[in-house]
């Protein structure tokens, strides 16, 4: 229900010294973060993006961001 998706298209990213398609991939969520999640999420990330736009799992890089729902606004409130 609360998942949004931002793609940035036309940027320029070198990744290991080539220009050659690539992501970089930043998940903010309120709890559900930790070391076995993450490969989860990685990997559900890694094949979208295969998948769709052709970028191979090696060119993807995925930070994952723990916040705490007192930071995160929506509908004129916070999470909290």
């Amino acid at each position: 229900q609360y998942l949004a998706i931002q793609i940035s298209p036309d940027q320029v990213i070198s990744f290991g010294g080539s220009t050659d398609p690539c992501a970089m991939c930043f998940l903010y969520s309120i709890g559900k973060i930790g070391e076995q999640e993450n490969k989860v999420y990685s990997r559900l990330l890694c094949d979208l993006l295969n998948k769709q736009l052709k970028i191979p799992s090696d060119r993807i890089y995925v930070s994952f961001f723990d916040i705490s729902a007192g930071n995160v606004g929506w509908n004129n409130t916070t999470f909290a």
